[in-house]
């Protein structure tokens, strides 16, 4: 959401305490800063209801980068030192949208092997002959782009992670981090020599992870507020710039490539950082109704799009190719995201991740930025149309010039706009239903109320009570409680907790679904 927006990353899982521990580093007596992916997303202090909605947005597991006490680098020795230091490089930084073993099927058949493999390919000379060199930092934000500290980077659980895969280049199997613990990517960068191309993903864990960031996106909802989703846009383009002229800097002959986020799975939710399915489910228990995905799926790209329009409006300002993966996956396609299959593991033990990247999107991702890598630095944005065949997935790349019109016209995750001189937008699936923000809150406050009278008038307990305690003193006074009835089977809601004006939202848009099927019901009874 790297992502993955895209994307982005986080299911909570336990990895085997059998996992080895960071292992052997080499230390250099260079005075400059290492290299390093794997880390997380820098995050603000959340009110109590923002930190319910993250709840299930970070990885429960992830530990803390380990504080080195010598200042001597930890280096990887393929990385930065010997033959492949001279050759013309690509250089992937960002998020984990580039860096993805993690989450895939094949943890070893990564995108920084993808990309290597696709340049490899070209007609042309030059592109057979650039290495692909990953900086890229799994979770990483425009926040902690240029200095990520211990604390905010629990890289370590994806480091224990590479020492089990059965990667075949040096380079892949361990990380590099400064000896304070700190990540400095624009550091790192200007270790390598003779960077020909930075590939640069950022964004979508400015949504999925800051606390900061997704509650004003959520609080934008509200009548009159919309104002806040240009505030959190020119706030995101002001960061996004600085990263890119620091990059700029630390690479002054390399041309730079800015790829936009994928939306995440139709099943799962970038606000709760949670599959809405069975998967779901059987992780997190019944907690997200399917009223959550039609409304995130109407309203996420409104709350987006200005962020996007501002990456693209920058990349135009640049004169650098734009990667489109909003209109390449498919969110409808459990197969272009995680392990590749929804309840399917990974030999890490990572399970299936509606905001992860798979094997199948990652070649995408692979062969769109050889495509422009091949083509050249110039405005165009680039996006693929995926076609699966009984020979497997292919895919034919569309370019579209950068400029005002397209920015003018374009649509985060829609269908991609028309080639043609007026350049109409070509609208997306028709929603089930189509809803105003404050409607919504106003009908799932009203749903809030009433189902809370009828849970009373069952002896149930309301929405985001303490039954257990209640309970208790009730029985310190020798009462007893009737148990919920079948208002619960009727309606399909759990306990949900306080969890605020995100969760009225959503029991509004679940509302408004019964509310309309019942109407087609009636209109059909009507018409035999």
């Amino acid at each position: 959401m790297g992502h993955a927006m895209g994307s982005t990353s986080n299911l909570a899982f336990v990895l085997p305490e059998s996992l080895p521990r960071l292992v052997t580093t080499r230390q250099s007596t260079r005075p400059h800063h290492g290299t390093v992916p794997g880390g997380s997303a820098s995050q603000s202090t959340a009110s109590a209801s923002t930190a319910a909605w993250l709840c299930a947005a970070t990885v429960a597991t992830v530990a803390m980068a380990h504080r080195r006490g010598s200042k001597a680098r930890v280096v990887s020795p393929a990385v930065l030192d010997g033959t492949a230091d001279n050759a013309p490089k690509v250089v992937l930084m960002g998020d984990s949208v580039l860096d993805n073993f993690f989450w895939l099927e094949t943890p070893k058949r990564h995108l920084r092997l993808q990309l290597q493999d696709a340049l490899a390919k070209s007609r042309n000379a030059k592109v057979k002959q650039l290495k692909c060199v990953n900086l890229a930092v799994d979770q990483m934000t425009t926040f902690d782009f240029v200095e990520r500290k211990p604390q905010d980077n629990p890289w370590d659980v994806y480091a224990k992670a590479r020492r089990m895969v059965a990667f075949e280049d040096d380079e892949d199997k361990e990380y590099v981090v400064d000896g304070d613990g700190v990540i400095r990517s624009v550091e790192n960068l200007k270790q390598l020599k003779n960077v020909k191309w930075v590939v640069l993903s950022l964004g979508g864990n400015d949504v999925y992870l800051n606390a900061e960031v997704k509650g004003k996106l959520v609080s934008s909802l509200l009548p009159q507020s919309e104002g806040k989703r240009k505030e959190v846009a020119q706030e995101f383009a002001k960061r996004l710039k600085g990263v890119l002229e620091k990059v700029k800097a630390g690479a002054p002959d390399a041309s730079l490539i800015l790829v936009v986020p994928y939306q995440p799975h139709q099943d799962f939710s970038l606000m709760m950082g949670a599959p809405i399915n069975d998967e779901g489910k059987r992780i997190y228990g019944d907690i997200l109704g399917d009223g959550t995905r039609v409304l995130e799926r109407q309203l996420l790209p409104d709350l987006v799009n200005p962020m996007v329009i501002e990456m693209i409006a920058l990349g135009r300002e640049m004169g650098c190719p734009i990667i489109d993966l909003s209109q390449t996956l498919d969110p409808s396609n459990e197969e272009h995201y995680g392990t590749g299959e929804i309840g399917k593991v990974n030999e890490l033990g990572t399970p299936w991740s509606g905001a992860e990247p798979s094997d199948v999107s990652s070649d995408f991702t692979a062969q769109l930025l050889a495509h422009a890598i091949a083509e050249g630095s110039k405005a165009s944005v680039y996006r693929g149309l995926c076609r699966q065949e009984e020979r497997g997935w292919t895919m034919t790349v569309k370019e579209e010039k950068n400029d005002w019109i397209f920015e003018k016209d374009y649509r985060f995750g829609g269908k991609p706009v028309s080639s043609t001189i007026s350049r109409k937008r070509q609208g997306g699936e028709k929603p089930m239903f189509k809803l105003g923000a404050f409607d919504s809150f106003l009908a799932g406050a009203g749903v809030v109320i009433l189902i809370n009278i009828a849970l009373l008038l069952q002896g149930g307990s309301p929405l985001g009570f303490d039954r257990e305690e209640f309970e208790r003193q009730l029985e310190s006074q020798g009462l007893k409680v009737i148990p919920p009835g079948d208002v619960w089977d009727f309606c399909g809601i759990p306990t949900l907790g306080p969890l605020g004006p995100w969760m009225i939202w959503m029991m509004g848009g679940q509302s408004l679904k019964w509310l309309r099927t019942i109407g087609k019901m009636a209109t059909s009874f009507s018409s035999e």
